[in-house]
């Protein structure tokens, strides 16, 4: 993990501002506001986001997931990542139907036929899911912000935008069922963030040998754009 900040003063004149907040302005959107705080550093949850090799760990709430690496753009404060699915077992969480809108089985027509694109454009991150050149069916905007000197805790805010189905009022009369769904999504990913953090503290730094290309650009770029946390906070 590096250790970074993002409100920078110096460098708040070039800052640009953030992209477009999902589809928010969009009426054939929904979107759902929320804020969490979450105890880790920020870097960790850019890196929890950005590599989808860990939907394993939400087998419980998605079934069984094989993802598929597409590739990845390096730029100035940008790194982005592309990646589709293949379901291999279990059934489609109505959560999941209800972004896709439809109900969807592990037959060969389904397979890694969407496209979900992860950017960290410092310092927000979004993440899109579509299928070839059609509007996303889910655009999510969100950024991570420092809650103490040490940098140790952040809070979440973000805005999930899901297109709303041809049936007018479904997506409103299923509401609270995404909800309850992308709020367990987020309760995991929460408890493996916090657990890396707490191993951090436990050993002292970071021992893990980090392979993952996307994932050492992503370092790259939060450590050029950011400041360390407070003198003395960690040596």
């Amino acid at each position: 993990m590096i250790f970074v900040f993002p409100g920078d003063p110096e460098k708040a004149e070039t800052t640009p501002l953030p992209p477009a907040l999902a589809r928010a302005a969009n009426p054939a959107y929904k979107t759902r506001y929320f804020g969490r705080e979450v105890g880790c550093h920020y870097s960790f949850m850019h890196e929890n986001l950005m590599d989808m090799n860990h939907q394993f760990m939400h087998s419980k709430q998605m079934g069984q997931m094989k993802p598929r690496f597409l590739g990845q753009i390096k730029e100035p404060g940008l790194v982005e990542a592309r990646y589709s699915f293949a379901r291999t077992g279990g059934s489609q969480p109505l959560g999941e139907a209800l972004i896709f809108g439809e109900r969807r089985d592990a037959s060969a027509k389904f397979q890694h036929r969407d496209v979900m694109t992860i950017r960290t454009e410092y310092p927000y991150q979004t993440l899109r899911i579509q299928t070839g050149d059609e509007d996303p069916v889910m655009d999510l905007w969100i950024v991570y912000v420092p809650q103490s000197a040490d940098e140790l805790t952040n809070r979440t805010f973000g805005l999930l935008s899901v297109k709303r189905p041809k049936i007018p009022g479904l997506l409103d009369m299923a509401w609270p069922f995404l909800v309850a769904f992308t709020e367990r999504i987020f309760a995991e990913d929460r408890e493996i963030v916090e657990l890396e953090q707490k191993a951090w503290r436990e050993l002292g730094g970071d021992h893990n040998v980090e392979v993952f290309p996307v994932i050492n650009a992503l370092r790259d770029l939060l450590k050029e754009c950011g400041v360390p946390p407070a003198s003395g906070s960690h040596a």
